[in-house]
């Protein structure tokens, strides 16, 4: 059970630093340019997850 709690109190970040650094170096090396514009290819996708689940939703009942 302490397992459980380790892994809760990580890190005091909303987001793990290493893996948005990685993921903003990974986008940026696929598309080039900046990481404004991985930033907002990060956001783009986090956002359409959602919009594609209630899209769905509303298309199919």
């Amino acid at each position: 059970m302490p397992f459980l709690f380790t892994i809760l109190t990580h890190h005091s970040e909303p987001a793990d630093p290493v893996l948005m650094g990685w993921l903003i170096d990974t986008i940026r090396h696929m598309i080039g340019g900046d990481s404004t514009t991985a930033l907002v290819v990060i956001f783009l996708v986090i956002i359409s997850i959602p919009l594609g689940v209630v899209a769905a939703y509303k298309f199919f009942f």
